[in-house]
């Protein structure tokens, strides 16, 4: 879809600005996006995707695709002198989603699915165009693009920058990126091992040499990723790579035939603010920290899908700027919580001496006694991220919460979030089997007063233990799921299209009034 004015731009067409796009185009909401360079970057820095951004990703249609052609990882493993100190289970340990593994899939095939959906839908990706110029008034910015034939002045209600870590968005607005870079230099290489380690599995290896990173990729392939000293010559990278291989690795574990190498420079930073007026920031260009736990990606797509709905239902005019005001908020809280976490992993690696032996004690302490498995991969998740809010809600459904993917019947929770906002009536109360049409009732005013607050339609399910007789409704039994979520009576929930909870009490006599 081509537009010369109005509508949203976004720019870069990595995965953080495809999902911002996509979000609105099947909301039938204008969209351009553009990216700088003449075609999709070949080149895969992030390769781990986790059930929070697998969610957002089907919301948005792509992760069936995506699911199909990754490596789910089923375990990491941690080593130091030459043995393994703990092991963590990814497989089976999360609660609350269906995602159960973490996947393992280059970004440039994520890049692919995306935008094949993407222009399914009616998308145009328009590559070779820059941002040149912004300027922003109270209800539009105006934008200069440049192509190689020259540049064209235009006129945007929205602005989406996506455009990575150098971002000319951020430059543009003059946002300082808070924050400062790692002393070591990170190498890694993708292709075919010859090694026993367990492909469909992470390694860590922490040496006195640096730290040594080995996964598996889609297609019986590795990618191996080494730490460097600072000043090291980096003339042959995949000769470095294996020679850290050797080095830090008590197991064979070789480069074999043609492999893509790159090196990089890490950092940890925040952009100070993720919003100026009607321009945004997202992804890479909000935030950027070590791949230490394969956040990056995930935490991109996340902004992305939040931000695509809010901006999909936003006033065009000055109203709208409060809900864009709310959404950086609520990510620049996450971003800061992510880059803190990625950062901790990153010094871990890294430490030596007495403090290298206590960390290797507390790994093995904690993998024996299970804390590792019980606290370690829904953070990694990222399911257990919340945004602040001071509601107080009902049992484990707060406002800020992630909605728990459960499943009911032959239906997941999350399947009858469609794109709009979703009010949930809880009915099963085995004091009063007769509250079924007080609950319907209620949820369906609620749902029109928060149609109205969240700008967008909101549906009504009612869960409840008897036979379905509304399309809708969706079956707890035996009232399972109303007890894993602390639902003791009748309630409602409120829910964003983006699966975290807006609202959720206790049913009264005045609710939905």
């Amino acid at each position: 879809m081509s537009i010369k004015s109005g509508g949203t731009l976004v720019v870069g067409a990595g995965p953080t600005g495809l999902t911002v796009a996509t979000e609105l185009i099947r909301r039938d909401r204008p969209v351009r996006i553009i990216d700088r360079e003449e075609r999709p970057h070949p080149h895969s820095r992030a390769i781990v995707l986790w059930p929070r951004g697998l969610e957002a990703l089907r919301r948005c249609g792509a992760a069936e695709e995506i699911v199909e052609r990754a490596l789910p990882l089923k375990a990491g493993n941690y080593y130091t002198g030459g043995r393994r100190v703990a092991r963590l289970e990814f497989s089976g340990g999360l609660a609350g989603t269906r995602y159960q593994d973490p996947l393992s899939l280059p970004q440039r095939d994520t890049e692919e699915v995306l935008r094949r959906n993407f222009e399914q839908l009616g998308g145009k990706i328009e590559y070779g165009v820059s941002m040149r110029s912004l300027r922003q008034e109270a209800e539009k910015v105006h934008v200069g693009l440049g192509t190689t034939s020259g540049t064209a002045d235009e006129e945007f209600s929205w602005v989406v920058g996506c455009d990575g870590a150098h971002s000319g968005t951020r430059e543009q607005l003059g946002v300082e990126f808070e924050g400062q870079a790692y002393q070591e230099t990170f190498a890694l290489s993708d292709g075919e091992c010859e090694t026993p380690l367990a492909h469909n599995e992470a390694h860590y290896f922490m040496s006195p040499h640096g730290v040594l990173v080995v996964v598996g990729l889609p297609g019986g392939l590795y990618r191996v990723f080494v730490s460097l000293r600072p000043g090291t010559d980096q003339s042959d990278l995949n000769g470095l790579v294996q020679e850290a291989a050797q080095q830090r690795c008590p197991v064979p574990l070789r480069l074999v035939g043609e492999q893509q190498s790159g090196s990089f420079q890490v950092n940890r930073r925040v952009a100070k603010r993720f919003h100026e007026g009607r321009v945004m920031l997202a992804g890479d260009a909000a935030h950027v920290h070590s791949p230490a736990g394969g956040q990056g990606m995930n935490t991109g797509i996340e902004d992305a899908q939040s931000l695509g709905w809010r901006l999909a239902s936003a006033d065009p005019g000055t109203a709208g700027v409060a809900g864009v005001r709310a959404w950086a908020a609520e990510r620049r809280h996450v971003a800061q919580q992510v880059v803190a976490d990625t950062d901790r992993q990153t010094q871990m690696w890294m430490l030596k001496g007495w403090r290298r032996r206590a960390r290797d004690g507390a790994l093995g302490i904690a993998a024996r006694t299970g804390l590792l498995n019980r606290v370690l991969p829904p953070r990694l998740a990222q399911l257990a991220l919340a945004y602040p809010s001071s509601g107080t809600g009902v049992g484990m459904l707060k406002p800020g919460v992630r909605l728990p993917d459960e499943k009911l019947g032959d239906k997941w929770l999350h399947d009858i979030l469609n794109g709009n906002a979703l009010v949930l009536g809880f009915a099963v109360d085995r004091r009063e089997t007769g509250n079924l049409p007080v609950v319907r009732a209620a949820a369906g005013a609620l749902a029109q007063q928060w149609a109205a607050q969240l700008g967008s339609e909101a549906d009504v399910a009612i869960v409840h233990s008897g036979a379905p007789d509304m399309p809708g409704d969706l079956l707890d039994e035996t009232g399972q799921v109303h007890r894993r979520f602390g639902i003791t009576g009748p309630a409602l929930v409120v829910v964003r299209p983006d699966a975290v909870v807006a609202h959720a009490e206790r049913l009264t006599d005045d609710i939905g009034r």
